[in-house]
C-alpha cells in the first residue's frame, strides 16, 4: 500500500509511518511546552500575591522629661511596595530589656496587636508609606531594650493568645508572618537611629 501525495506519487509506507511517528511527537512537546508556560505564569502571579510586598522598620525615640522614668516612643513603619493594596491583619509589637545587660525590670511592653478588633484590618494602598506609634515608660536604669515587631496577614489574633514575640511562637500567626528584631541603647545620652529592613 502507497500513500498519494499531491503530485500523484506514493509514499513507501515506511516513511508515511516514520512521519506519523515525528508529527506526534512534535504535538507531545507542544503539549508539554504550554503546561510548562502555564506553571511558570501560575507560580509568578503566586509570588507577586504572596511575596514580602511589605517593608517594616521600626525605631525607638527616648524622652527625657526629667524626674523619675523616661518615655519610649517606639514608631513601626509599613510601606507597601507593591502596585496594588496589602492587607495587614496583625502588627504585634513587644519591648524588653535585652538579656545582655542584667535587669531587674520585666517587659517594658508586653505583646501587643496595634491593630485592634475594632480596626482591623489594615489596608495599606499601593505604595503607601503607614506610621504607627506605641508610647512606654522606660526605668531611668535601663540601658538596653529589645524591641520586636510582627506583622502577619492569617487571621486577626487578640494580644492575650500571643504570650511572647519569638521565633518559636510566630506559627502561631501563620505561614506570611515576618518580623524585626533591634536592640536601642536607652541609657543617658544614647542615640536611637532609625533601622530599615525589607522583607
Amino acid at each position: 500500500m502507497g500513500w498519494n501525495g499531491e503530485d500523484g506519487g506514493t509514499m513507501p509506507d515506511g516513511l508515511a509511518g516514520q512521519l506519523a511517528v515525528v508529527q506526534g511527537l512534535l504535538q507531545m512537546a507542544a503539549s508539554v511546552a504550554v503546561v510548562l508556560l502555564a506553571i511558570a505564569a501560575w507560580r509568578a502571579l503566586r509570588a507577586g500575591q504572596s511575596g514580602n510586598l511589605v517593608q517594616m522598620e521600626v525605631d525607638l525615640q527616648v524622652h527625657d522629661i526629667g524626674g523619675g522614668d523616661q518615655i519610649g516612643e517606639l514608631l513601626v513603619v509599613l510601606h507597601n511596595i507593591a502596585p496594588r493594596e496589602q492587607v495587614i491583619t496583625n502588627l504585634f509589637v513587644e519591648v524588653r530589656p535585652s538579656r545582655h545587660v542584667p535587669s531587674g525590670t520585666g517587659r517594658l511592653v508586653p505583646p501587643s496587636n496595634l491593630i485592634t478588633h475594632e480596626e482591623r484590618p489594615l489596608v495599606l494602598p499601593a505604595r503607601l508609606r503607614h506610621t504607627m506609634g506605641w508610647t512606654f515608660e522606660i526605668p531611668r536604669d535601663e540601658r538596653l531594650v529589645r524591641v520586636t515587631a510582627a506583622i502577619s496577614q492569617g487571621d486577626w489574633m487578640d494580644a492575650d493568645t500571643v504570650t511572647v514575640l519569638g521565633q518559636k511562637q510566630f506559627d502561631q500567626l501563620g505561614p506570611t508572618t515576618r518580623y524585626l528584631s533591634r536592640v536601642f541603647d536607652v541609657s543617658a545620652g544614647g542615640v536611637s537611629a532609625g533601622g530599615f529592613r525589607r522583607f
